[in-house]
């Protein structure tokens, strides 16, 4: 048989109650606000996924330089 593990995990607790409260907040918004927030998230996604697609073009460029997904 195999011994009982005795790992002690750490208390999550105030990083669940967080997510809650940004989940609450989240649906409480207007759809308009909603859009935003996605506009937002867009904007500050769209230099990595620049840089991702540049090193990807570096690496292979015999290759096909487009990505799997058509993004």
């Amino acid at each position: 048989m195999k011994p009982r593990s005795t790992r002690v995990y750490p208390d999550v607790a105030d990083v669940l109650a967080r997510k809650a409260e940004g989940r609450r907040d989240s649906a409480s918004r207007s759809f308009g606000e909603k859009i935003a927030m996605l506009e937002a998230l867009r904007a500050r996604v769209e230099p990595i996924r620049k840089a991702r697609e540049l090193r990807r073009k570096k690496r292979l460029p015999a290759a096909k330089s487009e990505p799997v997904d058509g993004r």
